[in-house]
């Protein structure tokens, strides 16, 4: 029980009292008791702190919502494997720099899947960072501007997973395109990165800056060690909408 007790104060980072008890135990000043007492006690403030810690990551995110596996409705999206998303998102894939892609018409729940996979992560004390892809390109060129550049895809490479949503809703021009590479080019094989997008892969160039070689590299840092999703469901937007339409032609 002493053990125990000192593994607790040495957790909650309290040096004093851990002394303190050491001089108790090797005097006899203490009861096996009174140890049980404390242990008792303590182990609230350990249990509260363990719940902090996890939750930690999550606040940092940057999640515009909190969506968990659980809210989302797989039997209305019959082409998204249930049983091998959630195998994903329990497992160690970022461990291995594994990618996940999203793609699929607007209002399918693709950020939902992206933004649970991530809670998963996060509440596993890893660094995750949620970003509009719109956002990220516009930091990267400012950064690029101002002479910052490499420190800032250094900022973003750190995080062991880096969700990337909304691909493909603007174009980005030749310049971006390259500063994005250079980003996908840091973290491929190293780090995991989660993207969503409304555009299929043959549509990206366009996206891209018309820019065929660029990419191409790109797509190929992504999907070499990735998940590929291609949903291809109605939108939960309409989902009540379909459900009332159907209630009255019966």
């Amino acid at each position: 029980m002493i053990n125990d007790v000192l593994d607790q104060l040495t957790y909650l980072k309290l040096k004093s009292a851990y002394n303190y008890l050491k001089e108790l135990h090797i005097n006899d000043q203490i009861t096996p008791q009174e140890l049980k007492g404390l242990y008792k006690v303590l182990n609230k403030e350990v249990i509260a702190k363990d719940e902090n810690n996890r939750l930690y990551n999550v606040k940092v995110a940057g999640f515009p919502f909190l969506r968990k596996l659980s809210d989302y409705d797989f039997s209305f999206q019959p082409t998204v494997n249930e049983d091998k998303i959630c195998s994903i998102a329990s497992s160690n894939f970022y461990d291995e720099a594994m990618n996940i892609v999203f793609i699929g018409n607007p209002g399918v729940g693709k950020t939902h899947l992206a933004i649970a996979i991530g809670y998963e992560v996060a509440i596993k004390r890893n660094s995750v960072y949620f970003i509009k892809f719109n956002k990220l390109i516009n930091i990267l060129k400012n950064a690029y501007q101002e002479g910052s550049f490499e420190r800032k895809i250094k900022h973003f490479f750190k995080y062991k997973l880096l969700i990337i949503d909304e691909v493909g809703f603007n174009e980005i021009s030749p310049l971006e395109s390259k500063l994005f590479f250079q980003l996908i080019d840091l973290r491929y094989s190293k780090r995991s990165t989660v993207f969503t997008s409304n555009m299929t892969f043959e549509k990206w160039p366009n996206i891209l800056g018309n820019d065929e070689m660029i990419t191409k590299a790109i797509l190929d840092r992504i999907l070499h060690h990735s998940y590929l999703f291609n949903i291809t469901g109605n939108s939960y937007r309409i989902k009540d909408k379909l459900k009332y339409n159907k209630t009255e032609e019966s």
